[in-house]
């Protein structure tokens, strides 16, 4: 079952910025980010450094004021290029000022800070000229900016900087605001004897005569860092908690947080009188003192338990030590084992809500499973189980009732689009479906007969069907003539290293070395494949490699490169060659079960026979998965990348292609309109009313259409109603997006994601591929209509030279990535599957999930 994406946390800087004692209008509703007029990218610009350049053209005419909802904005749109590509723009950007407005500066400025690790001296000299702007709300919202946290750190021009904002701050010929915000950045940017005079300065307008001064000293006070709430500051603020309106609700929030404080001190007192009592360990003292500070403090702070604050804290003890050991709790781990063992008793079909309407919809049956065998297609929302309604129940919930014992009936609700939208919340019994659940086994990829006899296998994972589910696929396409196979790894992050092995025996001799593992006291274990190959040694193999081809994937990948049995096309792989152990935590209870089907592992209907916190679920222990060796290729070469603790590469990784190819970019407006196209209630109702009358056509062009529109019955009059600004060719692609869904469903078998008409990485495999045979890809109709080709023939690239830039935040957010689909975490298959593609700038039209 897919998994749905968490929500984005809030930047910190939202937050701080709230909290200013003299309020500046820095947040605005959000809205969408449409490309700038005269901002056209150029024919190699990504569709972030489009957007990066038209927001900067458009920043000029804009207030100072209404620049930060595009901030949130443009940062929101860091997930349309790769990892680290908007930091990168933006610190491009802002490196060559004097090519900026002064709103444009501001604008990349607090999109920047938004990020990791923002470069300080950078940004500094960027806004420290626009303290000094002739606009003065520029030259407010630079110092606002400049009060970030990110610059408390600041050395370089720190004494310089601060005394200019103490000048400022002492103008009065300018409004007590102004004069405010700029002692209040010198405080958060001063030190010592600074800050006192920026803090003495804002005292000087708590002790005004005047109301509205003192009102607004009380505010900046109050929000200065470390300041106590006492005395006459304390006496203000209570009398403007009673003032409505913002300041009155700014004063209630800063005397709440005096209140916690103190109690947060209380605390602390208590924790070292434990301490002191030896009822706290002392190595354990100040892990307590920070627990009692997020429950007491932390916005959400009494909304966690203190169980899952000591899980993060172990599990941030795993990371300290490498990106790839970690905790898992007992909820982590039994999803992580689930996709590991890749089947479960249900109805067969990839789920999860859908963003548009929130009904809980089938993504894309398991053409295998009972719900495909009982009439249900992609796109059909399960209103009700049973008489259980779903329209407003939590996910895992909806997905837990439709588990269940195999053999066992469950009644569904089906809405379709174009029903009366009504019948979604009360079904009617024509609406419903009865199927019995049965053993699913989650396929590991899917495959397709090229024109030319080119077999195409994608394979996802290293589940405990892939060997099986291999060999049973290549007969198949061997007795239909296949001449040359290709192996889609570029969305496979790994799984298990003994099916890695299998995989690599049906295409090596035996006796072969597939990998050795290199403990940390040990000598390399080899471990051979074991049986003869299926698939002859002459026959070409082509394996697509991608930036998210890792662990159990790279091994099989380098090992049949090593062995001269494959050639390699498309990225550099990740690097993740370090072997993982699941080991139980010491003393951790759980449950006990009766396990009748023999899986090691709890099905819902199995007896529980120890339950300990009787929640009638079984509750594993949780495990720590922990990095205790390292895999080696059969040349003897390590493919995990090594990284130290400061981000910087010790040793480069991966396995490299034989051919570089770097999958298309489109322009952001681009992907963009076909989203929105796509959702479009007008392509359903057209392939609604064309598809009976032409199903064989639209199987054909499910598989080539020859990138003609005209192929499509009435496209024009189509293209017409959709109202899109969409090259035809674009409109083109969402259409037979669609037709391959609808046809996939027919005909029972999934489409792998590699389409030879769209994916320039398949088109040099197939190329690659034929060249043994002494053919090219031009001697075939099918392949000559479609491919894009080379005016030069095609030979090995520079590899180095192709590689994008690299950060220690790319690294992180691909192990992120790459962690969250072994583990099965909360992103699902298909918010999975189109994230990699935003973050790899590879917005395919051929999707079939």
């Amino acid at each position: 079952m897919g998994r749905r994406a968490p929500l984005r946390p809030e930047p910190d800087m939202i937050q701080r910025t709230l909290a200013l004692a003299v309020p500046v209008a820095l947040l605005l509703a959000l809205s969408p980010l449409p490309p700038a007029a005269g901002a056209a990218p150029g024919p190699q610009e990504s569709d972030l450094g489009a957007l990066v350049a038209g927001e900067a053209a458009a920043a000029a005419d804009r207030p100072a004021g209404t620049l930060w909802s595009r901030a949130l904005d443009l940062r929101g749109a860091e997930a349309l290029g790769a990892p680290g590509e908007l930091d990168r723009l933006l610190e491009e950007r802002l490196g060559r000022p004097a090519e900026l407005s002064a709103p444009a500066t501001l604008l990349f400025v607090a999109a920047r800070l938004q990020g990791e690790e923002a470069p300080q001296i950078l940004l500094a000299n960027a806004l420290i000229p626009l303290l000094d702007h002739p606009d003065e709300a520029v030259a407010m919202a630079a110092a606002s900016l400049l009060a970030d946290g990110a610059f408390r750190g600041l050395s370089r021009s720190r004494r310089e900087l601060v005394g200019g904002l103490l000048g400022k701050a002492r103008d009065a010929a300018r409004p007590p605001a102004w004069r405010l915000r700029f002692a209040s950045t010198a405080h958060a940017v001063g030190a010592g004897e600074e800050g006192r005079a920026a803090r003495d300065l804002i005292v000087e307008f708590l002790g005004s005569s005047d109301p509205e001064l003192r009102a607004q000293g009380a505010l900046a006070l109050a929000t200065l860092r470390g300041e106590p709430i006492e005395g006459q500051l304390r006496r203000e603020l209570e009398a403007l908690r009673r003032v409505p309106g913002e300041r009155g609700a700014l004063a209630t929030s800063l005397l709440k947080r005096a209140e916690e404080e103190e109690y947060y001190r209380s605390q602390i007192r208590e924790q070292r009188r434990l301490q002191e009592e030896d009822q706290v360990p002392a190595d354990l003292a100040e892990l307590v003192a920070v627990r009692q500070m997020i429950e007491t403090r932390h916005l959400e702070g009494g909304l966690v338990e203190q169980e899952d604050l000591m899980e993060a804290a172990i599990d941030g003890m795993l990371r300290y030590m490498d990106l790839h050991s970690s905790y898992m709790s007992s909820e982590t781990y039994a999803r992580f084992f689930q996709d590991l063992e890749a089947d479960y008793g249900g109805i067969g079909a990839y789920v999860d809500m859908d963003p548009d309407d929130g009904l809980f919809t089938i993504q894309r049956p398991i053409y295998s499973g009972p719900a495909y065998r009982a009439g249900l297609l992609t796109d059909d929302k399960i209103v009700r189980i049973d008489d259980w309604p779903t329209i407003g129940q939590d996910r895992e919930e909806i997905i837990k009732r439709l588990k269940g014992k195999p053999g066992t009936p469950v009644k569904l609700y089906v809405w379709q689009r174009g029903m009366d939208i009504d019948l979604a919340e009360r079904p009617t019994e024509d609406m419903a479906v009865t199927l019995v659940r049965e053993q699913i086994e989650i396929p590991a990829g899917s495959w397709q007969m090229l024109p030319g006899k080119i077999g195409l296998i994608e394979l996802t994972t290293f589940s405990r069907v892939a060997m099986e589910e291999l060999r049973h696929w290549i007969p198949q396409m061997q007795a239909d003539g296949m001449r040359a196979l290709v192996l889609d790894m570029r969305r496979n992050s790994g799984g298990l290293l003994t099916e890695a092995r299998e995989v690599a025996d049906l295409f090596l001799p035996k006796n072969k070395v597939v990998v050795s593992t290199e403990g940390r006291d040990e000598k390399p274990v080899p471990l051979y494949t074991r049986y003869d190959p299926i698939l002859p040694a002459a026959m070409p193999l082509v394996i697509l490699t991608g930036r998210f081809t890792a662990s159990a994937a790279e091994i099989v990948s380098g090992a049949l490169k090593d062995h001269g049995r494959a050639t390699l096309v498309g990225q550099v792989t990740f690097g993740k060659g370090s072997v993982q152990q699941l080991l139980p935590v010491d003393g951790a209870p759980e449950d006990r079960w009766a396990d009748d089907n023999g899986n090691y592992r709890w099905d819902s209907w199995e007896p529980i026979t120890e339950d300990l916190d009787g929640d009638g679920e079984v509750d594993y222990a949780p495990r720590v998965k922990l990095t205790v060796a390292r895999y080696l290729l059969p040349s003897g070469r390590s493919i995990h990348r090594e990284v130290n603790r400061e981000g910087e590469v010790i040793q480069e990784g991966g396995v490299e292609p034989d051919f570089v190819v770097e999958p298309g970019l489109i322009e952001r407006w681009r992907f963009e309109e076909r989203r929105r196209i796509l959702r479009s209630p007008r392509l359903n109702e057209y392939l609604n009313r064309s598809y009976p009358a032409n199903r064989e056509l639209f199987a054909r062009l499910a598989v080539n259409d020859e990138k003609n529109p005209d192929h499509y019955p009435d496209f024009d009059a189509l293209m017409a109603s959709l109202d899109t600004t969409l090259p035809r060719d674009d409109v083109r692609r969402v259409v037979r997006e669609l037709v391959r869904r609808r046809v996939q469903d027919e005909k029972g078998a999934e489409f792998p994601y590699g389409d030879f008409v769209e994916d320039p990485q398949v088109q040099k495999a197939v190329e690659v591929a034929l060249e043994p045979l002494g053919q090219k890809p031009a001697d075939f109709a099918d392949f000559a209509l479609v491919f894009d080709f080379a005016e030069e023939p095609a030979a090995h690239r520079d590899i180095p030279t192709l590689v994008r830039s690299d950060s220690a935040e790319l690294r992180r957010a691909r192990a992120l990535i790459v962690e969250a689909r072994e583990k099965g975490d909360a992103l699902s298959d298909e918010s999975l599957r189109e994230l990699l593609e935003i973050l790899d700038g590879e917005i395919a039209a051929g999707g079939d999930e």
